[in-house]
């Protein structure tokens, strides 16, 4: 299966058709057309060419992702949450607030003594 990748570059319209080739692991341009016309990644300068193959990989992603340009995870990722404050008071627990966390209870109001830990701890090993 080809894919066809265009975009603009000044007045130029690029058309790129690639596959990915599970050979190598890699992609692989089938045919370039600038403006209508013939074109050969041989014929590119190395960076234009790492350029064009970065272009390709970041098309192919999004494809197999289902994400477009403008939605791409990690452009998300850069953007998410960033415009709203932190609430920091998920940070800390209240030791005076009943929680539904597992661990260690205490009947009695008091610190249960390293024993009385130990056996709890070897119960909660333990399943009982």
């Amino acid at each position: 299966m080809t894919y066809l990748h265009e975009y603009k570059i000044l007045d130029d319209l690029i058309q790129v058709e690639y596959t990915f080739s599970t050979v190598t692991d890699g992609i692989k341009v089938v045919d370039m057309w600038v403006d209508g016309k013939d074109h050969s990644v041989n014929w590119m300068s190395h960076e234009g060419r790492a350029k064009l193959m970065t272009r390709l990989e970041d098309d192919f992603t999004n494809r197999m992702c289902g994400t477009t340009d403008d939605e791409s995870y990690f452009d998300s990722l850069l953007t998410t949450g960033f415009d709203e404050p932190y609430d920091h008071s998920i940070d800390t627990i209240d030791p005076d607030e009943p929680t539904d966390l597992p661990g260690i209870t205490v009947t009695d109001g008091s610190e249960p003594t390293e024993t009385e830990w130990l056996e709890q701890k070897a119960e909660l090993a333990l399943g009982v």
